[in-house]
């Protein structure tokens, strides 16, 4: 029977894929089934354009036993570091040594020191012993009158009270007017005769 061109084509397409489908069943056939992967092991792993994939490489095996973990142990604990401690010596490291005693040098030095320190602190304190004359707490305002009757004018340390006074007053009972000038005066003190007299210019 002759078959027309269409029919020749469709058993041609027909017994195309009859061979493709013999062959695959061939090669399935003749291919060992996979191990089977450990439980909680993934077997595959989906490859570019979704498809899967077996895991290539060495297959891992997960711990049968879960071990609690010690979350008190997880602080770090400081480490007793000592500087110039020797790593292979255990214990705290010696003491230091005792510094060397002082020469005879060194002994006079601190004698001599320990003098003077000595005599200034007396000194310090015989002056302090010695009265002093009190500070001059008026101030001097000026003069007027003839040259040998001239009156000073002070003011007191408030400056509310002013005194009239010539040489030789005496006043607050601490000041002793000693000589007159145009621009300034000269006063002495109670009780210090050895003194010198101290200059107030005007205004001072």
């Amino acid at each position: 029977m002759k078959l027309a061109p269409r029919e020749r084509r469709l058993v041609q397409i027909l017994v195309l894929l009859a061979a493709v489908a013999g062959l695959r069943i061939l090669y399935l056939a003749a291919t060992p089934p996979p191990a089977a992967a450990p439980a909680g092991t993934p077997a595959a792993f989906a490859g570019p354009g979704g498809a899967a994939r077996p895991r290539q490489g060495k297959v891992v095996e997960l711990p049968s036993e879960v071990v609690a973990l010690e979350t008190d142990r997880l602080e770090i604990e400081p480490r007793d570091l000592t500087s110039g401690r020797d790593p292979f010596r255990f214990g705290p490291p010696p003491p230091p040594p005792a510094p060397p005693p002082p020469t005879r040098e060194e002994l006079e030095r601190r004698r001599r020191e320990e003098e003077e320190r000595l005599r200034s602190l007396d000194e310090e304190r015989r002056l302090a012993a010695i009265p002093k004359p009190p500070p001059v707490t008026l101030t001097y305002l000026g003069s007027f009158g003839p040259e040998r009757k001239r009156v000073a004018v002070f003011a007191d340390e408030s400056g509310e009270n002013l005194y009239n006074a010539r040489a030789g007053d005496v006043l607050e009972g601490k000041f002793i007017v000693d000589r007159i000038g145009y621009e300034s005066v000269d006063l002495k003190f109670v009780g210090f005769p050895d003194e010198p007299a101290r200059r107030l210019p005007i205004g001072g």
